[in-house]
């Protein structure tokens, strides 16, 4: 009743592509987790700790991607007719391949600047694994732009199936090398990238037609988005690598599955964000619409974000000691803090979608860049202080911080446009 109610006027096919998206991030969501449950399970803490800075670099990287192409093919694609759509869509798989190449130079170097050394083998294989992981990602958000979400399903799905078969393998033989992970797990993700390639790359088409007029649109609404992900990855990736300089490095483990556990959801919010964008863009010019749907839309969030408090309070520790075993046994309080925040997150996710949607993405970077500033300088402060809490203190007040200025940002411009 709740979903209906949300898409009122909508017909069956607009439940059942939801429905194609849920199914594809219930499962996506269930990889994710099984895979920090295995890897956690399986490797010593200080070589899990390399795979979750490993992970912030991959998310990084994958987010600056998403600012950069797929989110701005998302907000203008409906602004192009058939023929320049087409012609839009080919710019960006030669966007995304560009900035492959851009990533296979550029990472090496920073890799050096970040472990403070030389390793041939990790230098190789997690380059590997940043590039198959963010080409694979770039393909879901490209299917789910063009709303073609059981095209989308069948890939997660097909994903999904080898994923979970290579921890299996990894659980069943106790691999405990960091290496098979991410080699197969990288031939998983570059294998579907290919299918995809090859059934969707025009060679004919010339990278460098109507350049400027794609990359201009691009850049309109990109610029401010590379600015709020440097800014919103600075504050919520700097942490693992303050703990990694002020405590220790088992700290860093620590923090990588507090974080998993309580972002189980993150995945099917995600899904949620990039199907509900196309839907919301087609009523970016009626923010009286767009404030309806926003209201439904919270109604929806918050039943999620009740369901994460409640399961945090009552069941964070158990849930803990049952995933991730003695290794991460009585952590205590702080056990409940990234349920706290995870809540507060998804509660207010339809204004993040909806900023998107009409466009002023510039307020995101805005806003972004006290939070980062309470991100670094509050953390450096607190993490010296308390340790892992002082992770928590820091993101409780970053996020708090930024979610009710931008709530009131929301408030002035649908005052100052619709008189509400």
């Amino acid at each position: 009743m709740l979903v209906n109610s949300i898409f009122k006027g909508k017909s069956s096919k607009e439940l059942q592509k939801l429905l194609s998206v849920l199914v594809d991030q219930f499962f996506m969501s269930l990889t994710t987790f099984g895979t920090t449950i295995i890897l956690a399970r399986t490797f010593d803490v200080l070589v899990y700790a390399d795979f979750v800075l490993l992970m912030t670099i991959t998310v990084f990287v994958l987010g600056f991607q998403s600012s950069l192409i797929s989110k701005p093919y998302t907000i203008n694609l409906r602004d192009f007719k058939k023929i320049d759509g087409k012609d839009y869509f080919q710019f960006t798989l030669n966007s995304k391949l560009l900035f492959t190449l851009i990533v296979l130079a550029v990472f090496p170097f920073t890799y050096y600047l970040l472990f403070k050394e030389w390793n041939t083998t990790n230098v190789a294989v997690f380059t590997l694994f940043i590039v198959s992981y963010t080409f694979y990602y770039f393909i879901r958000e490209t299917l789910l732009s063009e709303r073609k979400t059981r095209i989308n399903m069948n890939y997660g799905l097909i994903c999904s199936v080898f994923l979970i078969g290579l921890l299996f393998i990894i659980w069943i033989y106790k691999i405990s090398n960091i290496y098979f992970y991410l080699f197969f797990a990288s031939c998983i993700y570059l294998g579907l990238s290919t299918y995809y390639l090859t059934r969707n790359y025009r060679r004919k088409s010339n990278f460098f037609d109507n350049f400027l007029k794609f990359f201009r649109r691009n850049w309109k609404v990109g610029k401010w988005l590379i600015g709020s992900n440097f800014l919103f990855h600075l504050a919520g990736n700097i942490y693992p690598w303050l703990l990694l300089l002020l405590t220790e490095k088992r700290d860093v483990a620590v923090l990588g599955v507090l974080l998993s556990i309580a972002s189980i959801i993150s995945p099917v919010l995600k899904a949620l964000e990039s199907y509900l964008l196309p839907l919301f863009v087609g009523f970016q010019n009626d923010l009286a619409k767009i404030n309806s749907l926003v209201k439904r839309c919270f109604l929806l969030f918050g039943v999620f974000a009740c369901i994460v408090l409640i399961t945090g309070y009552f069941f964070g520790q158990n849930l803990m000691s049952l995933f991730f075993g003695e290794k991460y046994n009585n952590l205590g309080a702080v056990v409940f803090f990234p349920f706290l925040i995870q809540a507060v997150a998804i509660f207010f996710q339809p204004l993040k979608i909806t900023l998107m949607a009409i466009k002023r993405t510039d307020i995101d970077f805005w806003v972004f860049i006290p939070r980062s500033s309470i991100a670094v300088i509050l953390g450096y402060v607190f993490v010296k202080q308390f340790g892992i809490y002082g992770v928590f203190y820091t993101m409780l007040v970053e996020i708090v911080f930024y979610q009710f200025i931008l709530y009131g940002i929301y408030l002035n411009i649908l005052k100052s446009k619709t008189g509400y």
